[in-house]
């Protein structure tokens, strides 16, 4: 049921091109410029899959990938899926009657529902690769993995993410404080120990 409930979400934009009654036989610029970035987040998320997938054939170099849009991404292949679908949606506009059309909202479930999927959600997406499951890195490579996580998008592929100041991280870049990796109480306890030995 809930599979069936997630493509009918994800796919209200589309239903609502193929039942529209609109006249219009061309796209607009607006139309063109979705197309193109859906196109965009398919080949993104993608590319980024492959990467990942000959990292991890090349035996993991390095504790986390880096390479290609990973080194400017953390997430680039959930990037491209988001991307995707709000652009799905931004391309049914055309099918209806302007900014007041209440179905053209009700399309906005698609990428809200997609978002929900990858961002909030336990046991996937971003939630499942971040928090308490960080813990490997911040094990065997706790100051290259906090540099990269300091310099590096959660979401967006960008250069120059360090120089973003930390309220927008948290709000327009969604990187929360709730993905950083916190130590149990046991953990910390047995770091503050170790140091001490050292």
């Amino acid at each position: 049921m809930f599979q069936a409930f997630w493509v009918f979400a994800i796919t209200l934009p589309i239903i609502f091109v193929n039942s529209s009654d609109s006249s219009s036989n061309h796209f607009s610029a607006g139309d063109y410029v979705a197309i193109i970035g859906f196109s965009l987040g398919v080949i993104l998320e993608v590319i980024a899959d492959i990467q990942k997938a000959f990292w991890v054939k090349k035996g993991r170099q390095g504790f986390f990938c880096q390479t290609g849009l990973w080194k400017y991404s953390r997430h680039p292949n959930y990037f491209g899926e988001i991307l995707q679908w709000w652009c799905a949606w931004g391309f049914s506009f055309g099918s209806g009657n302007g900014i007041g059309d209440a179905q053209w909202w009700v399309g906005i479930i698609s990428p809200l529902f997609t978002m929900q999927i990858l961002l909030n959600t336990a046991g996937t997406g971003v939630s499942n690769a971040n928090g308490k499951n960080l813990k490997r890195y911040y094990d065997n490579c706790a100051d290259d993995y906090s540099e990269y996580r300091n310099s590096t998008s959660i979401l967006i592929p960008m250069v120059g993410y360090k120089y973003v100041p930390v309220f927008l991280k948290r709000t327009i870049f969604m990187d929360f404080k709730r993905y950083e990796y916190r130590p149990s109480t046991e953990e910390s306890t047995q770091q503050v120990q170790d140091k001490t030995q050292c």
